[in-house]
């Protein structure tokens, strides 16, 4: 099961891997605002765990099983960032962030009734 973390990671990678873009340690770690030498060591933790896959000084690239765990969070993510921006007000680069945070932070129950209470409020 993921950590919190390895959730942003994972995250992220997926984010910045979007329209077949390579991935980059540098990047993943300048979009979470982490270190570089944090990065370094989750990225080992995923790779042990078979969420991505990385080559000594090459891009990232999620695995079968990391793109599958990475869409769980990012659908529900932009449901809520869409939700936080425009029913709650929260500005756009805020409600990215925020929905992020939210989506990997809160439990799997947490995460569904959150989508099914945005979606319910933004249906109206």
């Amino acid at each position: 099961m993921l950590t919190n973390s390895q959730k942003k990671y994972l995250f992220a990678i997926y984010i910045l891997g979007q329209d077949g873009k390579p991935v980059k340690s540098t990047s993943v770690a300048d979009f979470l605002g982490v270190s570089k030498a944090s990065t370094v060591k989750m990225t080992q933790r995923l790779i042990d765990e078979k969420y991505i896959i990385k080559e000594p000084y090459r891009e990232i690239r999620l695995t079968p099983q990391g793109i599958k765990a990475a869409n769980e969070l990012f659908t529900p993510s932009v449901i809520l960032q869409n939700f936080l921006q425009n029913k709650v007000g929260v500005s756009e680069e805020n409600a990215r962030e925020d929905s992020i945070t939210i989506a990997s932070q809160v439990s799997r129950e947490a995460l569904e009734k959150l989508v099914q209470y945005s979606l319910a409020i933004s249906a109206n």
